[in-house]
């Protein structure tokens, strides 16, 4: 496989995507194709982004300052590479790079950090510019903003290698398409070609799996699941968003949407409990003021979460099946046996997400897709009450982005579930959300 890609790199100079499906090695074959490349090029993963967070995390010395420590500004992390030369910098205003040039790595959204990879890889003048899922985390602006950005490179003689998910995410400038699953190259088609008819839809079981006897979360139908009284955020000068009042009854279910930055993670963070501003502002979770004494986990018991951060903080070292179970304790990892029923419901939530034969498999040893999909099974297999979906078809080839989507819609319409969700892409809507917020307007 390798070998053909590489074949027509050389031979044809002209740039290729590359579909595949979760598990078919994509992240893999981009590491094999940037180190037997014979042109200078640079590469730009998720992995990557995860191994630089991860060292932010690691020299992070917030605990020994009078301040948040910011770490490596998205400047010096891009000058690592090179030099900001004149035509870097025009890259820079062209991909509006200017607002986060000095803030820290650590504070910067998904998007915004994957600008900043790219960004770094400019800076090392590649001749082949391979790129891994360069999409995911961009807002639907700034899609288009890459997709004519990437357009405008291929034009300037840096060949392209696009590793992708989605067919509409395949730029004008990929002259080849491959597919490939987990056994190999499946085809070679030329860009235009009817692609639909690799994709096959999965249907979904009339009933979802049975949760292990829960306590149901006790409200009084008048009280919403969440109240926002002028809620507002901001570090240090830079305000996130303020004023806001926002009022999720029980049974609605709501898209979030916002410009990359605009705070629609750190929304979901204040409704979680996980962000620590959530204490000066009035902000009430199932009729509960958060600050007001109240457990933690007695709010979170109720909530099921999927998000990148959630992925990259779930380190310990445990099987699909143990991840999945976790869910049910509000847990990272597994640290009680657990009881048949448990195991049966995780097993059948697996086996829905076509991942029987890797229920024994380590989550880590899983490509990024997969984790996704485990822990899309490890939010939802407890039912809550409500359930925040913060990009959850990020990393999901296209038929597992459609099996995601027509489940999450099943939810919200036959179960009690309310859902918070957010999504970049124009096509991952779910019927069954009918209310909008919209964020940085």
């Amino acid at each position: 496989m390798i070998q053909q890609i590489n074949q027509f790199l050389q031979e044809e100079q002209q740039s290729c995507a590359v579909l595949g499906t979760n598990g078919s090695g994509k992240s893999r074959l981009a590491e094999e194709l940037f180190q037997t490349s014979e042109v200078p090029s640079a590469l730009v993963s998720l992995e990557q982004q995860i191994a630089v967070i991860e060292e932010e995390r690691l020299n992070d010395d917030s605990d020994f300052l009078d301040h948040v420590d910011p770490g490596r500004s998205v400047l010096e992390f891009i000058t690592e590479a090179g030099e900001v030369s004149d035509e870097l910098q025009a890259r820079f205003e062209q991909f509006r790079m200017g607002g986060i040039l000095e803030r820290g790595l650590k504070f910067l959204s998904t998007g915004e950090f994957r600008k900043a990879q790219i960004c770094r890889a400019l800076a090392e003048k590649p001749a082949r510019l391979i790129l891994d899922e360069p999409f995911d985390g961009l807002d639907a602006g700034s899609q288009e903003e890459l997709k004519y950005f990437l357009n405008d490179l291929a034009a300037d003689g840096v060949q392209l290698v696009l590793l992708l998910n989605r067919i509409d995410e395949v730029v004008d400038a990929a002259a080849q398409i491959f597919l490939i699953d987990e056994f190999g190259l499946v085809d070679a088609v030329s860009k235009g070609d009817e692609l639909e008819r690799f994709f096959r839809m999965v249907e979904l079981p009339a009933d979802l799996p049975e949760p292990p006897e829960r306590e149901a979360l006790q409200l009084d139908a008048a009280t919403p699941l969440i109240d926002f009284k002028q809620v507002g955020v901001a570090y240090g000068d830079k305000q996130i968003f303020q004023g806001l009042d926002w009022c999720v009854e029980q049974g609605e279910h709501w898209q979030v949407s916002g410009p990359n930055g605009c705070g629609k993670t750190t929304l979901l963070e204040m409704v979680t409990g996980d962000h620590p501003q959530l204490y000066s502002n009035e902000v009430n979770v199932f009729g509960i003021r958060r600050g007001s004494g109240e457990s933690v986990w007695d709010i979170k018991k109720h909530i099921g979460h999927v998000s990148s951060s959630v992925q990259v903080n779930y380190r310990v070292a445990a099987s699909v099946q143990d991840v999945v179970i976790s869910g049910l304790h509000d847990s990272i990892g597994m640290y009680r046996k657990p009881s048949l029923h448990e195991i049966k419901c995780a097993k059948e939530w697996i086996s829905l997400l076509h991942l029987g034969h890797k229920t024994a498999r380590p989550l880590r040893t899983l490509s990024y897709g997969e984790q996704r999909l485990v822990l899309i099974a490890r939010a939802m297999i407890k039912r809550p009450a409500l359930l925040i979906l913060d990009e959850p078809c990020q990393g999901l080839d296209e038929v597992n982005r459609r099996t995601i989507l027509n489940l999450i819609n099943h939810i919200g319409e036959s179960s009690g579930t309310t859902l918070l969700y957010v999504s970049h892409h124009a096509t991952d809507q779910v019927p069954c959300i009918k209310r909008q917020l919209t964020m940085g307007e």
